[in-house]
């Protein structure tokens, strides 16, 4: 066989292989999200573990009570997936659009156990009804959707430092965050979202997608 001849037919006897091997390597393409906030030490730098890796924050613990009345902490949450939100009463304007949103989100995961919605409200003791009132407003789910309330020093404290999304005084009244806050099994956050507009709720709904793909790529 003359080389010529022999170098061809070499080549067309390579190509499959070449492109089993790229289907192998490159045929599946797999998106991760981005960790946000990384642990700082005293000096204000950022913290590394042994491997070299960024330390990142993980959100606090908490023991709040819900719209029936119930405790839930955050040992109740384990290994689900968290859509994180705020809201001060009377909810109005922003908080009714974020509400909205969520109804959303709620209903995209109705069925799938790995998801929680979590909203984080400044209320007294009197206003549990209220805080009841607005749940059936929005058709929470009481297995899926946890409005959980606490007096405002705690709240406020706990949102500003755990998930960098501070209550604000306007007046005599207190604004909560229209931001949503995806929280990882891990209890770390991987999204920031603005709760009032449907096209960053879609953006939501996409990386919680991306998050489960993630998650059952580990099994």
């Amino acid at each position: 066989m003359k080389p010529v001849k022999a170098l061809i037919l070499g080549f067309l006897l390579l190509v499959p292989i070449l492109v089993f091997i790229f289907i192998s390597v490159f045929g599946t393409h797999h998106f991760s999200l981005n960790t946000f906030y990384p642990k700082m030490d005293d000096a204000g730098k950022v913290v590394y573990n042994a491997a070299g890796d960024t330390v990142f924050q993980t959100v606090p613990f908490f023991s709040l009570t819900g719209q029936e009345g119930q405790k839930v902490t955050q040992a109740d949450l384990a290994e689900r997936i968290t859509v994180v939100s705020f809201f001060a009463l009377p909810c109005a304007d922003s908080c009714q659009r974020v509400f909205s949103q969520l109804v959303r989100v709620q209903e995209a995961y109705e069925n799938n156990p790995q998801i929680n919605l979590v909203s984080f409200g400044i209320a007294a003791p009197e206003q549990n009804q209220a805080v009841a009132e607005l749940a059936r407003e929005f058709g929470v789910q009481k297995e899926k959707w946890f409005l959980l309330t606490g007096d405002s020093s705690t709240l406020a404290a706990f949102a500003a430092e755990g998930y960098h999304e501070p209550f604000q005084k306007q007046g005599d009244r207190i604004e909560a965050s229209t931001k949503l806050v995806l929280v990882d099994k891990e209890k770390k956050i991987r999204g920031v979202y603005d709760g009032t507009d449907a096209e960053e709720v879609d953006r939501l709904v996409l990386e919680i997608n991306v998050l489960l793909d993630e998650y059952s790529k580990r099994k």
